[in-house]
């Protein structure tokens, strides 16, 4: 009875802040961990940044790290809490080269999730009736200590930012974490509904803050740190230090609710609103491949040009980057056919034409020639 009357108590939280418990009531994309459309594995991350694994989560960084190097990959989920739950895939971040001293300056590692503005409006975020949410996660570390959860918001008026921490309890056990984000009022400084609203990170290690824990406050200089007053976690230092993440969602109310899972196509299709490829889904981009590749005529008579009138599978967030590979995997080159439909010569692609959020017109290439041409692409619209 205790047990029914809590949920029931949850429940009606939930609805009095706008929430409820339907359909659609998760602001993040693949927070389930399902879809990697590009590999499923990366390395030798270090000091890039904005390197997606799996869709919609990357590895970010701050600073300048002298040696410590990180891979982050897709796993697949035995734990029984999270399975039990209907998760069966994290992403797992691992130290593959440790540091050998504790952060400093702005050094940081962390995962990435970043929110359009428009989807920021149904939270009432920038307007002083901004609700209540919840963002609750699974997680699995080798470090038991105090991580960070940093919201970085530039888009508003005077840009704000909030540190929360988080302790993860025991070592190498998944648990569940809930956080409750404090409201505030500082209103938007655009209406660009596809830009960029908020920067979400969890702060795997780095230095502390200036900002005051857990409290909205502007940005100032500070960018993906721990709270204020919590300890460097020994991540980056700990070779093979390990930190999975799973069952991420941000909802309205003050009380979690179970996870809301999406079909896998469904969950691949708004994926594909930020990254899409022409290439099979399990099959990387820049491989040797003619599985899903695209021809047409190319016609050396008009400026060396081939009219493709490719279209993406869905509507991007804006217009893309579009990189183009020939038939063996060679960036930014198409393949000469000839006749047939396998690679005969690579042409280097010059401009890709009249690219939109719907597709691209064509190629201009390098080299005249009048044959049937291949290639695959990819299209990267993420914030």
């Amino acid at each position: 009875v205790m047990t029914k009357c809590a949920e029931l108590a949850n429940l009606i939280g939930n609805i009095n802040a706008g929430g409820g418990t339907g359909q659609n009531k998760n602001a993040i994309i693949n927070g389930a961990m399902n879809v990697a459309q590009r590999k499923t594995s990366t390395t030798g991350l270090k000091n890039s940044g904005a390197i997606y694994t799996i869709d919609r989560f990357s590895y970010r960084r701050g600073g300048t790290w002298t040696n410590f190097d990180s891979k982050h990959e897709q796993v697949t989920i035995t734990d029984s809490l999270p399975v039990s739950k209907g998760l069966h895939n994290a992403l797992r971040v691992t130290c593959t080269t440790a540091e050998g001293s504790v952060p400093s300056s702005d050094e940081a590692t962390g995962i990435g999730y970043f929110l359009e503005l428009r989807d920021l409006h149904r939270f009432g975020v920038g307007t002083a009736n901004m609700k209540t949410m919840t963002l609750s996660f699974y997680v699995k570390a080798s470090i038991a200590t105090t991580y960070g959860f940093t919201i970085i918001a530039g888009v508003h008026a005077t840009p704000q930012a909030v540190d929360i921490p988080f302790t993860v309890s025991s070592a190498n056990t998944y648990e569940r974490i809930s956080i409750t984000l404090p409201t505030y009022n500082v209103a938007f400084n655009t209406t660009f509904g596809n830009g960029l609203g908020w920067q979400l990170f969890w702060v795997l290690d780095g230095v502390a803050s200036s900002r005051t824990a857990s409290a909205w406050g502007d940005k100032g200089d500070d960018g993906m740190v721990l709270p204020n007053g919590v300890s460097a976690t020994g991540f980056s230092n700990t070779l093979n230090a390990t930190f999975e993440l799973t069952g991420v969602q941000l909802e309205v109310g003050q009380n979690p609710t179970e996870l809301e899972h999406k079909p896998f196509a469904e969950e691949l299709a708004l994926c594909k609103r930020y990254y899409c490829k022409s290439y099979d889904y399990g099959s990387l981009p820049g491989t040797a491949n003619l599985s899903g590749a695209i021809y047409n005529r190319f016609n050396a008579s008009v400026s060396n040009r081939t009219d493709l009138g490719t279209r993406f599978p869905v509507n991007m967030r804006t217009i893309p980057d579009v990189t183009p590979y020939d038939l063996q995997g060679t960036v930014d080159k198409v393949s000469d056919c000839g006749t047939g439909v396998s690679h005969g010569s690579s042409i280097s692609v010059s401009t890709v034409q009249n690219i939109g959020q719907n597709g691209f017109g064509g190629f201009t290439c390098g080299t005249t020639f009048d044959q049937l041409g291949g290639y695959h692409y990819e299209a990267d619209a993420e914030l």
